[in-house]
């Protein structure tokens, strides 16, 4: 019975990991009505976690930030988080995994901000970089927890009880 608790405390750590590492946000502006939203959310699920609302004249930049994770072979490598700057406040979109993508989208954005042939905008981002590895450990982590719990195996007792 131990072994099923343990099994099932596993899975529901791979499950929240594997949700977790699925978040977006979504970022819309209406020009027109002085307007933003940024609203976070898991999409597999439909769970909205967070929104928050800022006028339009908020939006200051877009910026592409570099930062960087551990790699294969003990090393560092690097990756992008595309950061929505609003005031005295920064908020991360999403993740990028090298400077050429993340800066086609905060020009995209920018365009969108600039150009008056747009009175509202919508932007989802995608799975990033970062989210990635905590998918791939839900996802193990699942498996490792469900395999455990369906395992019909019993330990071996010693029968030299005399």
């Amino acid at each position: 019975m131990q072994k099923k608790i343990i099994a099932f405390i596993i899975f529901l750590m791979g499950a929240g990991l594997f949700f977790l590492g699925m978040l977006q946000d979504d970022f819309s502006c209406d020009k027109s009505k002085n307007i933003c939203s940024l609203r976070s959310r898991i999409p597999a699920i439909n769970l909205t976690i967070d929104n928050l609302f800022f006028k339009f004249s908020e939006f200051k930049d877009v910026e592409c930030v570099k930062r960087t994770q551990a790699a294969r072979g003990g090393g560092r490598r690097a990756y992008y988080e595309l950061t929505l700057i609003t005031g005295d406040n920064s908020y991360v979109l999403e993740s990028c995994p090298n400077l050429k993508i993340c800066r086609r989208h905060s020009d995209l954005l920018l365009d969108y901000k600039y150009l008056s042939r747009y009175s509202q905008f919508h932007y989802k981002s995608s799975v990033g970089v970062s989210n990635v590895m905590g998918v791939i450990l839900g996802v193990v982590l699942i498996i490792f927890g469900a395999k455990m719990f369906f395992d019909k195996s019993e330990p071996l007792v010693d029968d030299e009880v005399e």
